[in-house]
This record gives C-alpha cells, structure tokens and sequence, in this order.
C-alpha cells in the first residue's frame, strides 16, 4: 500500500510541475510581447524626434537662404517643409506622410519683447526674430501621437 501512494504523490508532483511551467512560459510570453510593444513605440518615438529636428534645421535653412522670405511667412499658418532643386522650402501644401506614417510642419509666431529686450508675451515686436514650432503626428495603435519642438530663429545676418 506504501507504494501505490507513492506512485500517486509521483503523478501529482509532475501535474503541478507542468503547471509551474505552463505559468511560467505563459508569463515570459506576456512579458516579451509589452517588450516588443515598448520598443516599436520606443522606435516611433526616436524617429519622430529626428523628423522634428530636421523639420527645425529646414526651417533654419530656409531662413538662411533669404530672411525677408522667411519674415514674410504668414504667422500662425502651417508651413510643410520640402527640399526643391536641391534647397529646402517651406510650402503650403502637405506633401504627404514621411516614411508612411508621420505627418511633419512647422508654424512661424512673432516675437514680443519687452523694456530690457527680454522675450515676452507682451512687448514690442521684434521683427528680427520668429519662433518656430516643428511638429510632428503619428499614429500609434489607433491614438494620434505628436511631438514638437520649439526655437527661436533670428536675422543673424543682418540682411
């Protein structure tokens, strides 16, 4: 009799042992997919942020080719930076998605300063500077994601 409780306490050692392990593997699956899930929006994140940087120095390139056509940009309107014959420009119309997936402007705001040349929200206008905002949109699991970047960029030739 000894022995068949043995052999008994032998089958249930190994059905929680597979147990054990099933919930083991089954948590190391859960975990690597939220990984994978973490790193694809990691990689849409980083790319985002250098589609903005490169939106900034588009911006900064087309204020270096010629400042009055840069002062000129309307404020508040959306400016699509495009690269035509070779130079950046900043175009009304959206040239689509970059890489599938993000959507990337800039908008020009005026600039105030006040009594000591600070900037501020109040002031005079300082028609020496803009500040630019880049953005950048993307969709992400059916959520619309943006970053953006802000600068100020000034006649720094004095043209």
């Amino acid at each position: 009799m000894i022995k068949e409780r043995q052999k008994g306490i032998g089958i249930i050692e190994v059905l929680i042992s597979i147990s054990i392990i099933t919930i083991v593997f089954f948590s190391f699956l859960t975990l690597s997919q939220y990984s994978l899930k973490l790193q694809s929006q990691n990689k849409s994140k980083l790319e985002a942020a250098n589609i903005a940087i490169e939106t900034i120095e588009a911006a900064r390139s087309f204020r270096n080719e010629n400042w009055d056509n840069f002062f000129a940009l309307s404020i508040g309107t959306l400016y699509y930076p495009v690269i035509s014959n070779n130079k950046w420009t900043l175009e009304l119309d959206n040239p689509g998605l970059i890489n599938g997936k993000y959507n990337r402007w800039i908008i020009v705001e005026s600039v105030l300063r006040d009594a000591n040349d600070n900037i501020n929200n109040s002031g005079i206008e300082d028609n020496q500077t803009r500040k630019i905002t880049a953005l950048v949109q993307w969709q992400d699991r059916e959520q619309t994601k943006e970053i953006s970047l802000n600068t100020y960029l000034t006649n720094w030739n004095n043209e």
